[in-house]
């Protein structure tokens, strides 16, 4: 026999589903400290572009620009994929309580009476 009841595996999976919403939330504020960087790097190419530096300084700056904005795209994938998931564990741990919580509730809250055993033997 196992040494976990079935109500703590339900109430892991509930927990586990919710948790997700820690990793979607990290994923979006990773995008937004990016977003922010990439806005920073473009104010600073235009402004070194206007100052007249060199076209080595320039294309380096343009590569660091480059390297954040494929980070922020990567990033945003990653952050539209957690919520895409987060929404889906959510709901599984929402049906998981629905179906098998909810039941436990209903039976702890209105126990059923026992049934006569003689009217289901006398047949």
């Amino acid at each position: 026999m196992a040494d976990i009841k079935y109500s703590q595996v339900q109430s892991g999976l509930v927990a586990l589903a919710a948790a997700t919403a820690a990793e979607e939330n990290a994923a979006r504020h990773r995008f937004n400290r990016l977003k922010n960087k990439v806005t920073e790097a473009d104010r600073n190419y235009s402004n070194i572009v206007r100052l007249g530096f060199d076209p080595l300084t320039l294309a380096d700056f343009s590569t660091v620009g480059q390297s954040l904005v494929g980070q922020a795209r990567m990033v945003l994938d990653a952050a539209n994929v957690a919520i895409e998931l987060n929404g889906m564990a959510l709901q599984a741990g929402r049906d998981i309580d629905y179906r098998h919580g909810g039941m436990d509730r209903a039976i702890a809250s209105n126990p059923v009476p026992p049934a006569n055993r003689e009217a289901y033997n006398n047949r």
